[in-house]
């Protein structure tokens, strides 16, 4: 019976991660970090402008209730309109308040961030040199090595994939992080790993 697309799909992606994995290259982490600051800006934006919205629309109602707006309405059709639209803006003032009280959350844990992302970009930046890692890793990697093979295994070592050392380099770097910032967020720490690793091996 032939594959959808959608099958053939799901069944390469399957036989990739399955090679990507005999190959020994670690899987791509789950983890995925989320800013915020951004989630901060996000949700006061989001909050100013439904608590604008609610805000303007009761005023509007209210003027209209009391007869100052020429709003001709009767009957039956007064009051629903009034009143679905009276529940629609005092939705968006209660969603606004809620925003708002998220961004509050969210704009703290953003200081926290940004004191604890310092702390760490000082403490890389005085521990991390891109040979001395390098190094260590060949050392992890190969072990004690006799004089007459040493050549033939450092040159294998510095003809490997660039992606591959990538790989190896960010996994080094994070348990050494890990060691020294305890209980760090998975996300947060491939975040950083991943933007300070230029600095390090890409000056």
């Amino acid at each position: 019976m032939p594959q959808c697309p959608e099958e053939k799909a799901e069944k390469k992606k399957k036989m990739t991660d399955v090679d990507t994995a005999a190959e020994g290259m670690p899987m791509p982490s789950p983890a995925v970090y989320e800013n915020s600051a951004a989630k901060a800006e996000d949700n006061k934006s989001s909050a100013y402008l439904l608590l604008l919205f609610g805000v303007v629309g009761m005023i509007v109602m209210i003027l209209g209730i009391a007869g100052v707006l020429p709003l001709k309405l009767s009957g039956t059709s007064q009051y629903m309109t009034y009143g679905i639209m009276s529940t629609l803006f005092l939705l968006f003032i209660v969603m606004g308040m809620v925003s708002m009280k998220s961004y509050r959350i969210f704009a703290k844990r953003a200081e926290s961030e940004h004191s604890l992302r310092s702390t760490m970009e000082k403490w890389c930046r005085s521990n991390f040199v891109s040979e001395e890692l390098d190094n260590e890793l060949f050392i992890q990697e190969n072990g004690s090595v006799s004089e007459e093979a040493m050549q033939a295994v450092r040159e294998a070592w510095e003809s490997t994939p660039e992606e591959e050392m990538y790989f190896k380099r960010v996994s080094l770097m994070k348990e050494k992080i890990q060691k020294q910032f305890l209980n760090l967020d998975e996300g947060f720490l491939e975040h950083f790993v991943d933007e300070f690793y230029g600095e390090i091996f890409e000056k």
